[in-house]
């Protein structure tokens, strides 16, 4: 039988030194408290303290739960923009807090009525947009609660159907009932869904949702509303997936998808609405899938559809714009964000501002893919006598593709007094401009189309608008007929010797 083995003296006690070492390094700091004397220079385990080695390591800097390291030394320079995305405390009034954070807890999404069922009521309405509160969701379906029907605008006035923007919501989609139907169909009990909420109900996204939504919501904002104002939380997209396509196998490969187009940038909402989540269809999904109701505390409604079908001279997201009212600087909070965020300078602009130089700048769709663009030889001459334009000590030109990087392209338009473009959804950003007396929009079409989208637009925000037709100009007061053209790639003619002659025009006028 063999012997067991016997560790020698030596091999013990090479044991036991290599476990004392391991707690001793294992347990770093508390040893080091042990053996330093904190009267002494050298290792201490406070890093403010001058010398040794955890000076070296971490500096002077002093641990602090509202802040993160790495930024801390930016926070404390005195030159840091507005624009960072962090926040200093010390800047940050309470009240700002309140409204940046809210003060509502996780124990706060439950409500319990009872009998008491919250009956929705309708604060603001014109056709496709709508401000109501207590609007109940429940699998899918929303509830207006109420005793007075004959109160609300009809359901084909709210909204329309998912599956046909033409025709009015279905039954499974929006109902209306009584207090009693409500108390039996949707319980004693709920979620709640505190602050704003914002509904697009479209399954076909615009380009001027936000400019829309806002404009509805500034409705509240006004000398004479007695009804709080305060910021949206969320954006609902309850008919827009968030990418499109088909939603692969999750035990399959991973697929790269292209998200869904929502009507603007994804930059912009966390630019321009920096407190605003976007849910999409499969967020709507999860609140149906509870099978529990959720009450809306405030809902903004958008529906171009339900919109489109009462609307007559003016475009369907234009509604809210000539029938709610709202501060006449109602777009100013929004465009200042976006200005702030790009680094631009935000202050609306005046006719005895000191900025000596007008900024104008051409929107190009050279490069797009797909509808119109203007004819090389135009396309050419033009960036030319703007390139002539922009020698004048009174004039700063920019050329920006449509196709180009947003922020070099938003950044061109929000310090610009005069925007430049073919006809389409790049003009959409005009809204962004600075404004000011001599602000204005020029847009080119073929001849015999003409729509009133950009046009209505920077019009609700007081900035003048041409419209060309080749060598014809039209304005305000003499606009063609509204004719969409049946040829979205059609090929534009413009003459640009005119056109440079109408910017100094508009930025001479007085």
């Amino acid at each position: 039988m063999a012997r067991p083995y016997a560790l020698s003296r030596r091999e013990i006690t090479l044991v036991l030194f290599s476990i004392m070492i391991f707690l001793a390094f294992y347990n770093f700091e508390a040893t080091s408290d042990f053996f330093t004397n904190s009267n002494l220079p050298g290792i201490s385990s406070n890093p403010t303290v001058d010398g040794g080695l955890d000076m070296d390591i971490y500096g002077d800097w002093v641990s602090d739960d509202r802040r993160i390291s790495s930024v801390h030394k930016q926070q404390e320079k005195e030159y840091a923009s507005e624009g960072d995305i962090w926040l200093k405390s010390e800047r940050v009034s309470e009240a700002q807090k309140q409204v940046i954070f809210g003060n509502i807890g996780v124990n706060d999404g439950f409500m319990h009525w009872g009998k008491d069922m919250p009956e929705t009521r309708i604060v603001k309405h014109v056709a496709g947009f709508s401000i109501m509160d207590n609007v109940i969701m429940c699998n899918g379906t929303i509830f207006i609660v109420t005793d007075s029907p004959s109160s609300f605008p009809s359901l084909g006035s709210i909204a329309s159907s998912a599956g046909n923007s033409h025709e009015a919501p279905l039954p499974v989609e929006w109902v209306v009932l009584s207090i009693e139907q409500a108390r039996d169909i949707l319980g004693s009990y709920g979620g709640l869904i505190q602050g704003t909420s914002w509904l697009s109900y479209a399954a076909i996204p615009s380009n001027y949702t936000l400019f829309s939504l806002w404009k509805t919501h500034s409705s509240l904002n006004t000398s004479t509303s007695l009804d709080p104002f305060r910021p949206p939380r969320r954006l609902f997209f309850p008919n827009i997936p968030t990418y499109i396509g088909i939603r692969p196998d999750l035990n399959g490969p991973i697929i790269r998808r292209q998200r869904s187009h929502s009507g603007f940038h994804p930059y912009l909402p966390k630019a321009a609405f920096p407190l605003l989540g976007l849910m999409y269809k499969e967020d709507w999904e999860d609140y149906a899938l509870m099978e529990m109701p959720f009450v809306f505390e405030r809902m903004v409604v958008a529906d171009f559809g339900a919109a489109a079908r009462s609307a007559n001279d003016v475009p369907p997201f234009a509604l809210p714009l000539v029938g709610l009212d709202a501060s006449q600087d109602w777009w100013e909070p929004i465009r200042q964000n976006l200005a702030k965020f790009l680094h631009v300078n935000y202050n609306t602009q005046n006719l005895n501002s000191e900025q000596k130089k007008t900024i104008v700048t051409y929107i190009s769709r050279q490069d797009a893919i797909n509808g119109s663009r203007l004819r090389s030889a135009d396309h050419n001459a033009l960036v030319n006598a703007l390139e002539t334009l922009h020698e004048s000590n009174d004039f700063e030109v920019n050329i920006v593709s449509s196709e180009g990087h947003w922020a070099e392209r938003l950044t061109a338009v929000a310090k610009s007094n005069v925007i430049l473009g073919v006809y389409g959804d790049s003009l959409a950003d005009s809204v962004f401009m600075r404004p000011s007396e001599r602000s204005a929009l020029m847009e080119f079409f073929p001849a015999d189309v003409f729509t009133r989208d950009a046009e209505t637009a920077v019009r609700s925000l007081g900035i003048h608008y041409i419209a060309w037709w080749n060598d014809r100009r039209f304005e305000t007061d003499s606009l063609p007929p509204v004719a969409p053209g049946s040829d979205p790639a059609q090929e534009v003619q413009i003459d640009p010797a005119a056109v440079v002659h109408a910017i100094l025009e508009v930025v001479t006028r007085t």
